[in-house]
C-alpha cells in the first residue's frame, strides 16, 4: 500500500469488477455537455468576443469541480417505497446479508430542519455501504452530494471523513419525496474528495480595512479576468503549475 495512493476496496468479492468507484470526470452530467459556451447573437451566430454572452460553460471553477476526486456509484438496484406515516419497504438485487438498509427516526435529522426544507427531505435512509477507503497519512476525505446532477429523488449530505484512520464510507441518503423511489445500479451517490488535513491552529483569519495591499490583490484578480476575453483563469493555473505563457508562445 503506497502512501501516494487513494485505495478503495469492497467487502463484497468481485464488486470492483462491476461498479467500482471512478474518477469524477467519468460522471459529468449530460445536461452540462450540451450547454454552449456562448449564447447566440441576433444573427444566430455564437459570439466569441463579448463577455456578457458567455454561459455557465465558460466558468472555470465548474470545469475544475467535475475533475475533483472520485464518485461512489450505487452498487445494486435499490427499490424503496416510503409513506407519509413513515411505513416503508425496501428491496435490493443483493441478498439481505450483503446489503442492509433502515429509515432513521425523524429525530435523528429531519425534525430539526428549517420548515422550508422539510418538504424536500422526508426521510433519511441508512444503507450498509460495501466500499472502504484508505488515504495517505494526514489526508482526510470530503463527502459531497452530486449537486450538478440534480437528482429528483435523493441527495447525500456533505461531511469530512478521517479516511487515513477510519475506512468505512457511510453515505446517508436523504429522500426527497414520498412514494416509490428506484436507485439503479451505477447511479452516482456521492463524491469523495481527498484533502490534506491541517491542525486547527495552522490557519488564522483576520478582517481588515481595505488598504493598499487589498487594492493590489483586487487589481491582480481583475487583470487575470479582464485582460483576456476568455480563459484568463485557466492561463493563470497553467502558469502556476509550471507551464508559463511564454513557453506556450515560443511553441
Amino acid at each position: 500500500m503506497k502512501d501516494n495512493k487513494v485505495i478503495f476496496w469492497s467487502v463484497i468479492k468481485g464488486l470492483e469488477e462491476v461498479t467500482p468507484p471512478q474518477p469524477a470526470k467519468n460522471y459529468i452530467p449530460e445536461w452540462w455537455k450540451t450547454v454552449p459556451p456562448f449564447i447566440s447573437n441576433k444573427e444566430g451566430k455564437e459570439s466569441q468576443v463579448k463577455r456578457n454572452r458567455g454561459t455557465i460553460k465558460v466558468c472555470p471553477s465548474i470545469h475544475d469541480w467535475f475533475l475533483q476526486g472520485y464518485i461512489i456509484p450505487m452498487w445494486c438496484d435499490l427499490y424503496l417505497e416510503i409513506n407519509e406515516d413513515k411505513s416503508w419497504s425496501c428491496e435490493n438485487s443483493f441478498t439481505n446479508d450483503l446489503m442492509t438498509a433502515e429509515i432513521a427516526d425523524d429525530n435523528a435529522y429531519i425534525t430539526w430542519l428549517p420548515e422550508q426544507y422539510k418538504k424536500n427531505a422526508v426521510a433519511m435512509l441508512r444503507i450498509n455501504c460495501p466500499w472502504r477507503i484508505k488515504t495517505p497519512s494526514g489526508y482526510s476525505s470530503y463527502q459531497f452530494p452530486m449537486y450538478y446532477h440534480f437528482n429528483p429523488d435523493f441527495e447525500v449530505p456533505p461531511g469530512p471523513i478521517w479516511s487515513d484512520e477510519y475506512h468505512m464510507i457511510n453515505p446517508q441518503i436523504i429522500l426527497k419525496h414520498y412514494g416509490e423511489i428506484k436507485i439503479n445500479r451505477g447511479t452516482p451517490l456521492c463524491a469523495i474528495i481527498p484533502f490534506k488535513r491541517e491542525p486547527d491552529d495552522t490557519f488564522h483569519y483576520e478582517i481588515k480595512k481595505r488598504d493598499e495591499e487589498c487594492k493590489m490583490l483586487e487589481q491582480k484578480t481583475d487583470l487575470i479576468q479582464w485582460s483576456k476575453f476568455t480563459g484568463g483563469y485557466k492561463e493563470m493555473q497553467k502558469e502556476k503549475r509550471g507551464c508559463p505563457m511564454q513557453k506556450k508562445q515560443k511553441n
